[in-house]
């Protein structure tokens, strides 16, 4: 039986057009560097687009799949010995005044990427997946392999360490 809200399979394009942008904010969240990123999302949509044929709307969500993809190639970066020998992130302007693409994100980026350097990266892949994939509970204990009321308590415990650490720094 298909879960309520998958059955249609949209073209390829429309896929790429809705979600290209989210598979880049997560992603740059994750890695915390520009090229890094587009190698990343240009990789998950190469893939994506590879694979689309086998995408099943019955088994997954697009949001789901597509976060999955780009997950597993964002590890497979961060796990490889090219990654870790890179320059380590600089300090100043995470997005940059060269990166026009991501000027659109509200006033407050710079305090949520402070605090998305504080997190670890398991810590921000479990924001992204709720704040900028927009997945809902099922989807992200799914694609995490919990319950779903495991994913409700997670974050919580994370959003009060992300005010607890808003609060430390502005004491």
């Amino acid at each position: 039986m298909a879960a309520p809200g998958f059955t249609d399979k949209p073209d390829f394009e429309t896929v790429y057009n809705e979600y290209y942008d989210k598979v880049y904010k997560y992603v740059y969240t994750l890695l915390l560097h520009k090229e890094n990123t587009e190698d990343i999302v240009a990789e998950t949509f190469l893939s994506a687009y590879a694979n689309y044929d086998r995408y099943d709307p019955e088994k997954a969500s697009v949001a789901t799949w597509i976060t999955r993809i780009a997950h597993n190639n964002a590890v497979n970066l961060v796990r490889s010995a090219a990654y870790r020998t890179r320059a380590a992130l600089p300090e100043n302007d995470l997005y940059g005044e060269e990166d026009p693409d991501l000027q659109h994100l509200e006033e407050d980026k710079d305090i949520v990427m402070k605090l998305y350097t504080m997190l670890n990266e398991k810590e921000r892949e479990f924001l992204n997946m709720r704040y900028v994939m927009e997945l809902k509970d099922a989807e992200i204990a799914e694609l995490m392999g919990m319950q779903t009321k495991a994913v409700n308590k997670r974050y919580q415990r994370l959003l009060k360490k992300c005010r607890d650490l808003l609060a430390e720094d502005n004491s």
